[in-house]
């Protein structure tokens, strides 16, 4: 199991990122998102299965909590 927190400073950037978790690495759990204003929003993810390191650098995000 991954619990992690990401920010992100666009939408198109968070739209980037749930796709790339859901859609290429097919991850299953929970995923929560809400804006935290002037444009940014933060992403938790609580996935079954371990995300390795490599595969989280990838999200254009700025990892805030693991």
């Amino acid at each position: 199991m991954t619990t992690v927190t990401y920010e992100f400073d666009s939408e198109a950037d968070l739209s980037d990122a749930l796709t790339h978790l859901w859609d290429r690495l097919g991850i299953s759990g929970e995923v929560s998102v809400r804006p935290l204003g002037e444009g940014t929003y933060r992403m938790e993810i609580i996935a079954e299965k371990t995300l390795r390191p490599a595969t989280l650098e990838k999200l254009r995000g700025r990892r805030i909590e693991e």
